[in-house]
């Protein structure tokens, strides 16, 4: 695993050593464990080393071909070298990036369609005079790219493409409001100028007058999986599970997991376990749960503590030791500069970043430098279900609809709020919405509750019809068509450049094995009802883990909140927010972009309850927490020389 960098002049400029050594210099935080240049004529390639595998400890990048033609450097960790060393009767000894260049030696371009797990590569094909650059579908490492008529290049993450002093170092307003109001509506773009983002699933190809870029994979619509009995998906699905989870755990050092008490890193957790067990080893389990004794106001649906489910499973499997981690005392603004330095952009989800971190350092000092996680897993392994209800609605298949209401425990709220409410014209689902109270489905622009973008600048960035235009709704409404929901979730989320950030930052590799594609596509692949079976959301991962779980955990309905102590958290806090928003004033960019004034009437009007509620938990846990997270981001990037450290 590491970071990849280079750059092709189509003005056949000879390439400048001196060039790639400067990109080689500003990527070198992504892989201490060394790396390797390569230069000819106009190409230059490079990229810096990290082990976590076995087979890491082989790698000798840039890897060249026999006859010199063809050179690659690549970020991977593949999946399927089993089947791969097979179809090329290859041998074992084969580090994962000379087995991507086997493969499209013997495959071209298609290799790709061959290539399962965590990977980006590029590759120069002397032959052809042409290069590849690919990532994989739905996890894969980050890639962004730069493109002239004279020159393109690309990297790991945009600082490599400034370090080549061509490559402008400005802020791209457009993405920026996006980003703040939370659209799609400019999926390629990052949030620096003229930078793009390579997404999941896609190749990019160049040759001498053409630069071409095809997604070369999506899910299969047509494609259905039958079998005579119920069972027999149990069966198949844990039998896929085994296979994937056994793939993550190729590791140097022990292994950690982020584990809550749901259902995703529950069933992972399970899994893995019984795997180390067979081999006499352990796997640690990181919990985060908010201060002891904590028993503030939570979202309706959901618990505070996962402490009660996560000890039930540590209990249920022997080698499984469990930590708690609790982040009391420090601030969602503490520490920003790291991660904004190792990731370049601004973290998301501003309340579980501390405790997300937490973990990293923990599992750092314990030496565990791999970390699985369940991302992902509520559009795979435990999918709710929801398209059964509008499906036989829309059939007209009442009786039907409503023998599967029944069965959910809440017969006329399932068959009304999943059946019929995402099949009614959005007016009249909108008046419905306003009459049970949710401010937000009934509001012309709903991302005005929860965003700190200033109006006048998303006026200017036109967010609203270039929303529009890329067919989002900021209603986020439930949608009839949960395969497509899905699938769309899955090729447009892209978390790859957090996990490169993750292991630049603490030397740790996020791994997120039910994001894995064979996992996603047979899920995809199922029937619903096996999702939402005899009335039972995600019913297929609970029938799996029959026996493997705790009772209390398959049979839990509610949802663990994160950082549920979040309010109180903000409310030590209050002065540093307070003198936070005072220092965004010296911004430019922030005064340029963000709603200080209301941002600033939000910590000056406190409130004392209502946590739990929607108005204070838009206007507090997201958009204050966003904008300030944001803010400081905007800062960070007009500084003349920002510094890493940990």
């Amino acid at each position: 695993m590491s970071a990849i960098f280079g750059f092709v002049h189509l003005d056949k400029q000879p390439a400048s050593p001196s060039r790639l050594e400067q990109m080689d210099a500003a990527l070198a935080h992504h892989g201490q464990d060394g790396g390797g240049l390569w230069t000819q004529a106009a190409i230059g390639l490079g990229q810096r080393q990290m082990c976590f595998t076995p087979q890491d400890r082989w790698e000798r990048q840039p890897s060249i071909s026999g006859d010199g033609q063809r050179v690659l450097v690549a970020d991977a960790r593949l999946d399927n070298r089993r089947e791969l060393l097979a179809a090329g009767h290859w041998p074992a000894t084969l580090a994962d990036s000379e087995l991507i260049l086997r493969a499209y030696e013997k495959w071209g371009e298609d290799c790709v369609d061959h290539l399962i797990g965590f990977f980006a590569f590029a590759l120069w094909d002397g032959h052809a005079g042409r290069l590849l650059v690919a990532r994989s579908p739905i996890a894969a490492p980050g890639l962004v790219y730069f493109s002239t008529p004279q020159t393109f290049a690309f990297a790991t993450a945009p600082s490599g493409l400034h370090a080549l002093g061509i490559v402008p170092r400005r802020i791209n307003e457009e993405k920026l409001a996006d980003m703040l109001v939370q659209s799609p509506a400019s999926p390629t773009a990052t949030l620096y100028q003229d930078i793009h983002r390579l997404p999941t699933g896609h190749c990019l190809s160049l040759g001498s007058e053409e630069l071409r870029t095809r997604r070369y994979w999506w899910p299969d619509a047509q494609r259905e999986i039958r079998f005579h009995r119920d069972e027999e998906y149990v069966a198949a699905f844990n039998e896929l599970l085994e296979r994937v989870t056994a793939d993550s755990l190729r590791s140097l050092t022990s292994v950690g997991l982020m584990l809550s008490g749901g259902l995703d890193s529950s069933a992972l957790a399970a899994t893995a376990a019984s795997q180390l067990l067979a081999k006499g080893e352990r796997l640690t389990a990181y919990t985060e749960v908010p201060r002891p004794g904590f028993d503030g106001p939570v979202v309706a649906g959901r618990y505070a503590d996962e402490t009660p489910l996560v000890r039930a499973i540590a209990d249920m499997h022997e080698n499984l030791d469990l930590y708690l981690i609790c982040t009391q005392g420090r601030s969602f603004l503490d520490e920003l500069e790291p991660i904004f330095f190792h990731l370049e952009t601004p973290f998301r989800n501003t309340t579980n970043r501390l405790w997300i971190q937490t973990i990293f350092e923990q599992a750092r000092s314990q030496g565990n430098r791999v970390v699985l996680d369940g991302s992902q897993g509520n559009l795979t392994i435990s999918w709710k279900g929801s398209g059964v209800l509008p499906g036989l609605v829309g059939a007209g298949r009442w009786g039907e609809a409503l023998r599967v209401a029944r069965a959910s425990g809440s017969p006329w709220r399932a068959l009304i709020g999943q059946g019929i409410l995402p099949l009614l014209p959005k007016p009249l689902w909108q008046t419905v919405e306003w009459l049970r109270g949710k401010a937000e489905a009934s509001s012309a622009q709903p991302w005005r509750l929860w965003s700190p973008i200033l109006p006048d600048f998303a006026a200017a960035q036109r967010v609203e019809e270039r929303a529009k235009t890329a067919q989002h709704d900021f209603h986020y409404r439930e949608s009839r068509d949960s395969w497509t929901l899905r699938s769309q979730a899955l090729t447009s989320q892209d978390f790859g450049f957090y996990a490169s950030a993750w292991r630049s930052l603490y030397g740790v590799d996020s791994r997120s094995p039910l994001a894995d594609v064979r996992l996603a596509e047979f899920c995809l692949a199922l029937p619903e009802a096996q999702f939402l079976y005899k009335g039972e959301a995600r019913s297929l991962v609970r029938r799996a883990m029959a026996g493997r779980l705790p009772g209390p955990v398959l049979t839990n309905r509610r949802r663990g909140m994160q950082a549920a102590d979040w309010h109180e958290s903000l409310t030590s806090a209050r002065s540093q927010l307070l003198a936070a928003v005072d220092s965004l004033q010296e911004s430019s960019l922030a005064r340029h972009a963000l709603d200080l004034p209301r941002m600033r009437r939000l910590v000056n009007e406190w409130p004392t309850t209502g946590w739990n509620t929607p108005q204070v938990m838009h206007e507090y846990y997201t958009l204050l927490g966003r904008g300030l997270t944001v803010g400081h981001f905007l800062r960070w990037f007009e500084g003349a020389s920002p510094k890493a450290g940990v």
